[in-house]
C-alpha cells in the first residue's frame, strides 16, 4: 500500500488518502484499513465515474498500512 498523501479524522471516523488515488478507512474494531473504491480511472468524467453509486471494501493488513 502507498503513504497516505492525506489523511481525514472526526471523533467517529478516519479515513486516508493514497498517492495513486485510493481512499482508506480505518476499522477501529479490526484495527485494520479497509479499501474504499479503486482509486483513480483514466478517461472518465467525475460525473462518468463508475465508483459513483457503487461501495467496494477489500481489507488490508495492518503491517501494510
Amino acid at each position: 500500500m502507498a503513504k497516505f498523501i492525506q489523511i481525514c479524522a472526526s471523533q467517529n471516523d478516519l479515513f486516508g488518502l493514497a498517492g495513486d488515488g485510493v481512499v482508506y478507512h480505518y476499522n477501529f474494531n479490526t484495527n485494520g484499513w479497509m479499501r474504499l473504491g479503486g482509486g483513480k480511472h483514466d478517461g472518465t468524467g467525475a460525473g462518468e465515474d463508475p465508483m459513483n453509486g457503487r461501495f467496494e471494501a477489500e481489507p488490508v493488513s495492518r503491517r501494510d498500512a
